[in-house]
């Protein structure tokens, strides 16, 4: 039995530019006269089988409810494959990660007295997780839901974190495997950017062991507070992924470096990969979901998703139409059409327009010799984040080349353009409020060149 989600409350969490997704996905024209359907996915959550405060049938159930075509449970540094993992619940959180705490191990009791299974140890009560694998056999959907295995690799070193999810790899990568669900790479003779790379090269190892497609991406490069800088993907070029919405921060941008945010950081990235070749950065929205009864405001669902445009709901036909870039994120705007034709070097973009709501159709690009100059900004320690050294690059770097107030507008890339993506804003306000979080709904294109 599923857990219980009203009209209202699903208004509620979705807002009313994400309302029209809810039935899942939509037939639309594929790129290049390509047919495909847009599928609706969240490639970032966790339940108790690391820091989620959710039971794995609840944390599925509730996105299955809401519309969404594919999830995937990432875990940090586990894969959710032991059939005898029990959790103790207690009276309340004492330490982390969470401990099964009474609201939640009630609403599970209630929703699904079928399924919870439960023993006694001495005076407490333990629960059993489900695996991956009944998780998947118990909600998959052909044509409709897909489970996708998934695991966040979570290292830190001295406050600064890197996270990175794979996704549809049934295994945890050697680097982390039997480790602690945050790992501690001091010492260890790596920094960011080799731990980074350490990462892609075992996963795409266990990949090709498995022979299974994968998807890797970097994560919330904001969180805790600017913990990952555009150069640790310039000089990661295999990394094809990262969060360009994953909830936000809590931390302002320092003062003498407001213009840095996620879109400069992806453009960033993007205009030295340009010219130096190697493949282009794509943006993933996320809910990095923890919470999920008994929320609270700043605790989201449904707040940032991906659409992918794929020709049938499989982990195969979604990771290649990822990997051509065919999908797009959002955080309410939905569109009906992305576009690119190659040798007219044109994008194109059409918006699923929603009664009374306005929307503006902004083209971003790069210029070919732009300053490439760098000047830092040192932003000293304070209570919950260590001292920042923040790279500020040019203003040349990610400029608006054409806005267009509308649902349907269409950019020719310029001779020294080194790419185009589109940002789609509307009037809509955003019901999440944060530090590196849009204002307003948005959706965000890929990067064409």
């Amino acid at each position: 039995m599923s857990i219980r989600i009203t009209r209202r409350q699903a208004l509620g969490t979705l807002g009313g530019g994400a309302l029209a997704l809810m039935a899942g996905g939509c037939q639309t024209t594929g790129r290049g006269g390509r047919g495909g359907t847009w599928f609706r996915g969240n490639l970032h959550m966790h339940t108790y089988w690391s820091d989620g405060r959710a039971f794995p049938e609840q944390a599925v159930d509730i996105y299955k409810r809401l519309g969404y075509n594919f999830i995937a449970l990432s875990e940090h540094n586990v894969f959710a494959d032991e059939p005898d993992h029990w959790k103790t619940v207690e009276k309340e959180e004492t330490k982390w990660p969470p401990d099964v705490t009474p609201p939640v191990f009630d609403a599970y009791l209630r929703d699904y007295p079928q399924e919870a299974e439960t023993r006694q140890s001495g005076d407490k009560t333990q629960v059993r997780l489900k695996t991956y694998e009944e998780m998947r056999q118990r909600s998959e959907i052909s044509g409709e839901f897909l489970l996708m295995p998934g695991v966040e690799m979570t290292s830190a070193r001295d406050g600064v974190n890197v996270h990175q999810n794979y996704i549809n790899l049934p295994d945890v990568i050697p680097y982390v495997k039997g480790g602690p669900l945050v790992k501690d790479f001091k010492g260890g003779g790596l920094d960011e950017t080799a731990v980074m790379r350490h990462t892609a090269r075992e996963a795409a190892a266990m990949a090709a062991a498995m022979k299974r497609p994968h998807l890797l991406m970097l994560n919330h490069p904001q969180w805790v507070y600017w913990d990952i800088q555009p150069r640790f993907l310039i000089e990661n070029p295999e990394i094809r992924f990262f969060e360009v919405c994953n909830g936000g921060s809590s931390f302002a941008p320092h003062p003498d470096a407001q213009n840095v945010t996620l879109d400069s950081f992806w453009d960033a990235v993007n205009a030295f990969r340009a010219i130096q070749g190697t493949p282009l950065l794509f943006g993933v929205g996320s809910d990095d979901t923890h919470y999920y009864i008994n929320r609270t405001p700043n605790q989201r669902i449904a707040d940032a998703w991906v659409m992918v445009r794929a020709n049938q709901l499989s982990a195969d036909a979604l990771l290649k139409a990822m990997h051509a870039g065919d999908f797009y994120a959002s955080t309410g705007v939905s569109l009906e059409d992305i576009t690119f034709k190659p040798r007219r070097r044109t994008l194109r973009v059409s918006v699923q327009a929603e009664p009374g709501v306005n929307y503006r159709i902004r083209f971003i690009a790069t210029k070919r010799g732009f300053d490439q100059s760098v000047r830092t900004v040192d932003s000293p320690a304070v209570k919950g984040h260590t001292a920042r050294t923040i790279p500020v690059y040019s203003p040349e770097i990610g400029q608006t080349v054409d806005l267009v107030e509308g649902v349907e507008a269409s950019y020719r890339m310029a001779h020294d353009d080194l790419y185009v993506r589109a940002k789609i804003e509307s009037s809509v306000n955003s019901d999440y409020k944060c530090h590196f979080h849009p204002e307003v709904q948005v959706a965000w294109t890929q990067p064409y060149a």
